[in-house]
């Protein structure tokens, strides 16, 4: 499994712990690009791209990030599971707005 197989499994897991909707999508070539992990968080809409540790998000998925949290989503790209955890509880669960 990759590094990133890897961080997904994990985020899946962690997703599930917390009672979260969650579903993604398989690219097909067809449409708008999607990111890795669309999920619904105590209401919250939630966007999540998991990353290689150590790489960076494309300029295509960074401006996806951007739009879904101009439009009041939650968008991030993660590259570990500690990460995803504390921007969840950070920014989706209550800590900061």
């Amino acid at each position: 499994m990759t590094p990133e197989g890897k961080l997904k499994k994990q985020v899946k897991a962690y997703l599930d712990e917390i009672g979260a909707y969650h579903v993604w999508p398989v690219p097909t070539g067809y449409g708008p690009k999607l990111l890795d992990c669309y999920a619904s968080i105590n209401g919250r809409f939630v966007v999540i791209e998991t990353k290689a540790p150590g790489k960076l998000p494309t300029p295509a998925q960074k401006l996806e990030i951007e739009r879904i949290n101009k439009a009041g989503g939650v968008a991030f790209a993660t590259d570990s599971i500690e990460r995803t955890i504390t921007y969840i509880q950070d920014h989706v669960l209550g800590r900061y707005p």
